[in-house]
């Protein structure tokens, strides 16, 4: 499994100053475009909590201290998270990382909508 996180291997590029620059070009849009998409679609996960919190303390599942409790896990989560997961995506194969952590985060998500204890939505927002 760890192979596969792995970094792929540097190729030797042998191609004309031209073409060099359209590969750049094409590769500029690509990165710019899975960023931004990758980045939104993330914060669709991570901020989806704040669209069901009125819903879910109106049919008594959690309380509103409950959800305050959830929501800094979410951020603890966050920022040690961050932390780590610099250091891993600067050693790893970056397209299957930030996958792999979005269906996990995706996941997590579809989980929650299916529990309401307290302890269990918390884990899993974290």
């Amino acid at each position: 499994m760890i192979n596969y996180f792995k970094k792929s291997p540097k190729r030797p590029i042998r191609i004309t100053e031209e073409e060099q620059k359209s590969y750049y070009r094409k590769l500029k849009w690509q990165v710019f475009i899975s960023a931004t998409l990758g980045y939104g679609f993330y914060y669709v996960c991570r901020l989806s909590l704040n669209v069901v919190k009125k819903p879910i303390v109106d049919a008594g599942i959690l309380t509103e201290s409950e959800l305050g409790l959830i929501g800094s896990t979410l951020f603890f989560a966050y920022a040690i998270g961050k932390l780590i997961n610099g250091f891993l995506a600067d050693h790893t194969n970056i397209k299957r990382f930030m996958t792999t952590g979005l269906l996990i985060s995706a996941l997590a998500n579809l989980i929650m909508g299916f529990t309401s204890t307290f302890l269990f939505f918390a884990i899993c927002w974290g």
